[in-house]
């Protein structure tokens, strides 16, 4: 009878076997029940929906089945309600836990149940719109400027400064990316835009499924690495992810480095495709920039959530990471493999590009695709163009000069070398010359030297014949 007094029952790790006893659901003012690290089997009492006064329950550790009733703890901690409902786990179903605030899986790893309620995928679609709709406005922005400045409204000289550079010959080309096969949406061709729009499909597929891989699912086996762990003889389980804030600084700048440049590439694109007005370049450009900033931006997205869902370490971070950006480089490889495959087609997909792209605009188009002379006035890259065109027959008249003198000094330098190559030739005779009358010489020393030596002898045989003899 003074059991339905007691607040605190603890039989934790004590082995214990069999089902739990219905009269636990009896004890009113028990306020705490650890039966964790038993070896209890079967369904959780309908009693338990009774303990109104609990604030900590620990379930966890035994092979317990069906669901377990929802119930209204009075505490608010991560760890007040623990019970095996996460996966993998011994059963084919898990153990059903609606009010648990963490599950453990057979691994005795363990996770908060907040963590299920962020549906990533249902984030990314979020994000996929908000980008779409951003860069929409980007686009009427763009046309209402071009309006605005048609009109002669005044603005800012350093907004205008910044908003009317104009692209320089080739720089649409350059900024979606001449090794990559979404230059092929500045093209005609319909086979690059089907290889394109593969390649953007392609890295979507891949993205999804970190996506869908990084969204914890308690039920079901998943990406996600369970960060927590409850000792047997603590009360509150421990995080054991080692992400620093530093893992995440070099995660920011590896991003950076990697990703940023495409990004304002992307939307230097989409901004810029309204100077052609309502044409096909226009359509070209904006297609090649959405699809350059929005699968970058997907990128960036994917790399966050995966990373927060798997990593626990700062070296994970990075390898994670890294694994990440090779998804993002698949249009670049498709490129390099397009040019071992048919070098020749992909030539003249470049040459076309370059052709369409890189000829000089005279003056910029406004929203109606008519060329404005007030752009002219106000871009300095536009007057150096219009001034070098208009000096192109002088250019071309120095060119010729400057060749023809070119090659006379080729024809002087070519005469110098034959007159130098003759005196090679003449001091290279005289010194044979010089060598052959040395060894002449040589050899009329040695008779004399021979002669000499012959005579003595003779000389001294005389002299050794008549000793007064003074021939020697």
């Amino acid at each position: 009878a003074n059991l339905t007094s007691m607040e605190t029952l603890n039989l934790r790790d004590n082995d214990l076997k069999g089902s739990i006893p219905d009269g636990i659901g009896k004890l009113f003012n028990l306020s705490s029940l650890r039966l964790s690290y038993n070896a209890l089997i079967g369904t959780i009492p309908d009693g338990f929906s009774n303990l109104s006064k609990l604030e900590i329950i620990h379930l966890h550790g035994n092979r317990l089945r069906g669901t377990l009733p929802i119930l209204a703890l009075n505490n608010n901690n991560e760890s007040s309600f623990i019970a095996d409902c996460g996966s993998p786990s011994d059963f084919e179903t898990p153990l059903e836990c609606p009010s648990c605030t963490m599950c453990c899986n057979t691994l005795q790893e363990c996770d908060v149940t907040e963590e299920e309620n962020i549906r990533y995928e249902l984030r990314g679609l979020y994000f996929m719109a908000g980008i779409l709709g951003s860069l929409f406005v980007v686009v009427i922005a763009s046309l209402y400027y071009r309006r605005v400045m048609k009109l002669g409204v005044r603005t800012s000289h350093a907004i205008r400064r910044f908003l009317k550079r104009e692209v320089t010959p080739g720089d649409e080309h350059d900024a979606i990316g001449r090794e990559s096969v979404y230059s092929f949406f500045l093209s005609s061709s319909v086979t690059g835009w089907i290889l394109a729009i593969l390649a953007l499909v392609a890295q979507g597929f891949c993205f999804s499924f970190f996506i869908g891989g990084s969204t914890l699912e308690l039920d079901s086996d998943k990406d996600w690495i369970y960060k927590f762990v409850c000792p047997r003889d603590t009360d509150d389980c421990r995080n054991t992810s080692d992400v620093e804030l530093t893992g995440w600084i070099y995660f920011a700048i590896i991003i950076a480095v990697h990703l940023l440049y495409d990004l304002l590439n992307g939307l230097k694109l989409v901004w810029r495709s309204a100077r052609y007005g309502l044409s096909r370049k226009s359509f070209q450009v904006f297609i090649g920039g959405l699809s350059l900033f929005f699968i970058t931006a997907i990128a960036v997205f994917t790399s966050v959530v995966y990373n927060v869902a798997i990593s626990r370490s700062n070296l994970e971070l990075i390898y994670n990471t890294v694994i990440l950006l090779f998804v993002n480089d698949i249009d670049e490889k498709l490129y390099e493999t397009l040019s071992v495959i048919n070098p020749r087609w992909l030539g003249d997909i470049t040459k076309e590009i370059d052709t369409v792209f890189c000829s000089p605009p005279h003056a910029t188009q406004d929203s109606d695709g008519n060329t404005t002379e007030e752009d002219v006035e106000d871009n300095p890259t536009l007057k150096k163009v219009k001034s070098n065109q208009a000096t192109n027959e002088e250019i071309g008249t120095l060119i010729e000069t400057i060749q023809r003198e070119r090659g006379q000094m080729e024809k002087e330098r070519a005469l110098k070398e034959e007159e130098i190559w003759l005196l090679k030739k003449e001091i290279i005779s005289i010194k044979e010359e010089m060598m052959s009358e040395r060894a002449r010489k040589d050899e009329e020393i040695e008779s004399l030297k021979k002669l000499i030596f012959t005579v003595r002898d003779e000389c001294m045989s005389l002299r050794g014949m008549d000793k007064y003899s003074t021939v020697c």
